[in-house]
């Protein structure tokens, strides 16, 4: 075999990856018309006679709305993106947002959770999914996940409710969809809410449904990293009206639009938050969304060639291409023990040869110090010493064992995998595994900079 990298021995690949970010003239044409009408935001975070009926109007009659310069609906791109999303996805309403974070927060706030309530979620995601439900107060409570799909276990899911839960948070990790029957089965036997993270999944199916209007409400994202992108950004979409209403007035200043006539009830969770999405935004949104059917199709098809070219590696097993799943990222589980070879060097040797692979996020969620010392707001860790919650609920290493075990010994990612990446890329891909796990027995004898990391 031709000598490591890292040993010394020539890169399997020189040439960097394509970004993500993929810009031609259609997104060009949207943000030269927003530039051109020097519309950057057209919000307006204050009642007007007609509010009431912007509150619940549908997003696809929304579009059209042109009744003032500015709107409670913000302005012409915002609400087409929103139409656009919401046609694509046939659901009632779209509610974009500036960030799926913002997103995932809004939607649990619309649901009318807060403090002293419970939302479970999978113990694997980026922090996002998790403080996100420290926003309004509430609390986290982690469960494990399954390695067949790498999304929350339900066993789990049903052994972790008590009294103060109040929704479970699903995660639509790396493209694959969660066990959504058997989830909704719990929810809807506890009377839960469930609002659905697909970040990492839009146009991902379950059993011939979109993931996003299988819960109560689904959150998008479209940082620069996923299948559509505008840089930062987010969706959420629901087919309930009042939670559609609720979401509407969360994300902009929803505390300056009740009068006298709203109850208690009414003004829970209408704290003036600002989370609106820009025109700029909202036009790469419009363009970006038009192509997410053929993103997706490469990504599938990288992935198939990829599971093809990489069979019967030693250590090494690929991830199923299940039905409806669009892969974020190609997660393969790594077996150290089967090759002798530790799993630091193996990454380490293939970043040498110019492949960026990870082992994953850098811990569960409930590792981060902000949970495992549950200090969030102020001194006297809030919200877990509100006086509302009356409970206990520690975090700690162990917790999750399945998780603990993909991120620390078994998970490789490799990312690159998207548009305009292509099938001579993902040759060099195969070629530099190859490379690697044909040196295994070399690598069990050198030493090696185990700590070597990825330069574009």
């Amino acid at each position: 075999m031709p000598e490591l990298a890292i040993l010394g021995g020539k890169p399997a690949r020189t040439k960097p990856f394509g970004s993500s970010a993929i810009i031609d003239h259609d997104e060009w044409n949207y943000l030269k018309k927003v530039l051109e009408r020097r519309e950057i935001s057209r919000f307006m975070g204050s009642p007007t006679k007609d509010i009431d009926s912007l509150l619940v109007m549908p997003s696809l009659e929304a579009e059209n709305y042109e009744k003032g310069y500015f709107s409670f609906l913000g302005g012409r791109m915002v609400r087409k993106f929103e139409a656009d999303f919401a046609g694509k996805f046939s659901v009632k309403y779209a509610i974009s947002v500036n960030s799926a974070t913002s997103g995932l927060s809004v939607a649990l706030g619309a649901a009318g959770i807060g403090p002293g309530d419970e939302v479970i979620t999978t113990c694997m995601s980026f922090n996002a999914t998790a403080a996100s439900i420290l926003l309004f107060n509430s609390i986290p409570v982690f469960v494990d996940v399954s390695t067949k799909n790498f999304c929350m276990d339900p066993e789990k899911v049903a052994k972790a409710i008590t009294p103060k839960t109040k929704a479970i948070l699903v995660v639509h990790l790396l493209g694959n969809p969660a066990d959504m029957d058997a989830i909704l089965k719990i929810a809807r036997k506890n009377n839960l809410v469930v609002v659905e993270d697909c970040a990492q999944a839009p146009g991902v199916k379950y059993k011939g449904r979109n993931v996003g209007t299988i819960g109560d409400l689904g959150v998008f994202s479209f940082q620069e990293t996923k299948n559509i992108m505008t840089g930062e950004g987010g969706m959420i979409i629901t087919n309930d009206k009042e939670l559609a209403k609720r979401s509407r007035l969360i994300r902009n200043h929803g505390e300056s639009i009740p009068d006298k006539t709203w109850d208690e009830e009414d003004l829970v969770n209408l704290v003036g938050m600002n989370f609106r999405m820009t025109e700029l935004t909202a036009a790469l949104g419009i363009a970006q969304l038009k192509k997410l059917d053929s993103h997706n199709r490469m990504r599938i098809n990288n992935a198939a060639i990829l599971t093809r070219g990489l069979k019967g590696l030693p250590g090494i097993t690929l991830p199923e291409l299940v039905p409806g799943a669009v892969p974020h990222i190609f997660a393969m589980l790594y077996n150290e023990e089967a090759t002798g070879v530790e799993r630091s060097k193996i990454l380490a040797s293939l970043r040498a040869e110019g492949i960026p692979v990870g082992s994953g996020y850098l811990r569960t969620m409930y590792e981060n110090p902000i949970f495992a010392k549950r200090i969030a707001y102020g001194k006297d860790k809030c919200p877990w010493s509100c006086h509302l919650y009356g409970a206990e609920r520690k975090y700690q290493q162990g917790d999750c064992p399945v998780a603990e075990g993909l991120l620390r010994k078994r998970f490789i990612w490799f990312y690159h995998f998207h548009k305009p990446n292509g099938a001579s890329d993902m040759k060099d891909v195969i070629a530099a595994f190859r490379k690697v796990f044909g040196n295994l027995e070399v690598l069990k004898k050198k030493k090696v900079n185990a700590e070597i990391g990825y330069k574009w």
